[in-house]
């Protein structure tokens, strides 16, 4: 029987030291150590470490990647064809450290990167202003195509998950101080003799951009991908991971590993709902590609004999939301009562009025303004040089989105996870 066993273990603080260890809840770190496992081929140079902390007056941009450290004590890969050899997951025994995570930024800013305050106003929108950072800063030994909004920089997230991983053994012959238990068999035996519903995740994944910035399932690129069923328990054990930076709509590997609708749909497994399982479905750029992908998830959805779905909306804006509708239309003319989770924008492209029941977790079109300072990881020069959703080298009327005292104003498309995509927050909308 398939069962995932989470052993968490709450880490009270971060700190540098002699010996990479894990004691009475606080993580010590060697710097030296980490600068060499996180870097194997020595494509980084200029290698940082911070440590930053909820509340602290840092700004870190751009931010690229967000894993959580997590331990398997079988000894598998913890990122299954990314940080080491294909094998299976979602079963087994793991163990995640909470309440921290591993950053990483650099010097340049890629398409879909975002800007991560640990305090003031632009840390309300996102979750990382809540955790322990250990921060990665650092350049590419071979910086190219700087003009390019779509850059490979696979250096840098492929070191945040090495050092998630890194990290994550120092928890080896340790016992949790809490479990999560997943068990979709026992849920799925209950569900058929209370003879409940069936219910579908769809999840929409980033497909349509350059090598390093798609997402990735068992390490390879979602570029060209036909929609996959997957086990829900894989997801929240490393077999998708965030290729987008922390953009505003972003899917990042830690919110795989945490995924809230896939707890929550684990709740209610057995008991009101008989949980189905998880449909990634490519959002990709042409028309006929964006069907392809409807059709073949429709069916899929059918196949499984589906009675409602809930279509997941990541890495949004007018591209993704062309693919969302498609999905909501074409699973309602199946006759599955759809729920749309996605955040608000201005100037949405395309809907449907068949996508009659929408969730918004958030909204990305808020102009903000962001105080200075006292420390900056990265380069806060980047938002008016490099390429940002949300972020303006020049405007007629508020000028660069970098003032002069380093204060910024932005659209809140650019802030970390400013959309609230995973759902994580708690805001509401108010209409006017």
């Amino acid at each position: 029987m398939k069962k995932l066993e989470i052993g968490n273990f709450h880490v009270r603080d971060i700190v540098f030291g002699g010996k990479t260890a894990f004691e009475d809840g606080v993580l010590t770190v060697n710097r030296d150590e980490a600068k060499e496992v996180i870097n194997p081929q020595g494509k980084l140079k200029n290698i940082e470490l911070h440590i930053v902390h909820p509340g602290d007056s840092v700004r870190i941009c751009p931010v690229k990647a967000a894993v959580e450290p997590r331990f398997r004590p079988d000894g598998r890969t913890l990122f299954p064809g990314y940080t080491g050899p294909v094998t299976r997951c979602g079963e087994g025994q793991l163990y995640a450290m909470k309440g921290i995570a591993v950053l990483v930024s650099g010097h340049y800013s890629s398409m879909g990167d975002g800007i991560l305050d640990m305090s003031g106003p632009g840390a309300e929108y996102s979750y990382h202003s809540t955790t322990t950072n250990l921060v990665i800063c650092a350049e590419r030994t071979n910086e190219k195509d700087l003009d390019y909004t779509l850059r490979e920089e696979d250096e840098f997230r492929i070191s945040a998950h090495y050092m998630a991983e890194y990290l994550g053994k120092t928890l080896a012959g340790r016992e949790p101080e809490q479990w999560e238990c997943y068990d979709w068999e026992e849920g799925e035996r209950q569900a058929g003799e209370r003879q409940l519903p069936r219910v579908g995740y769809v999840m929409t994944v980033i497909s349509q951009l350059a090598k390093g910035i798609n997402d990735l399932f068992l390490g390879q690129d979602c570029n060209n991908m036909m929609p996959l069923l997957v086990h829900p328990q894989e997801i929240l054990d490393g077999f998708l991971l965030g290729g987008m930076g922390l953009a505003g709509q972003a899917l990042t590997t830690y919110d795989c590993q945490n995924l809230p609708m896939i707890k929550r749909l684990y709740q209610e497994h057995g008991k009101t709902i008989d949980f189905a399982g998880v449909i990634l479905s490519p959002a990709d750029v042409s028309d006929s590609m964006k069907l392809r992908n409807s059709i073949s998830t429709a069916e899929i959805a059918e196949l499984l004999k589906l009675d409602g779905a809930f279509v997941h909306e990541w890495g949004g804006g007018s591209n993704v939301d062309v693919d969302t509708f498609y999905l909501l239309s074409r699973l309602e003319d199946k006759g599955i009562k759809t729920v749309g989770i996605m955040d608000e924008h201005i100037g949405k492209v395309y809907t449907d009025s068949k996508a009659d029941a929408i969730v918004s977790v958030g909204e990305t079109s808020t102009i903000i303004e962001l105080p200075p300072m006292d420390k900056v990881i990265g380069d806060d020069e980047s938002l008016v040089r490099d390429y940002y959703y949300g972020a303006w080298s020049t405007h007629t009327t508020l000028g660069p989105s970098l003032r002069p005292d380093h204060s910024v104003i932005i659209n809140t498309y650019a802030l970390a996870c400013g959309g609230n995509p995973a759902a994580w927050l708690k805001r509401a909308v108010k209409e006017y």
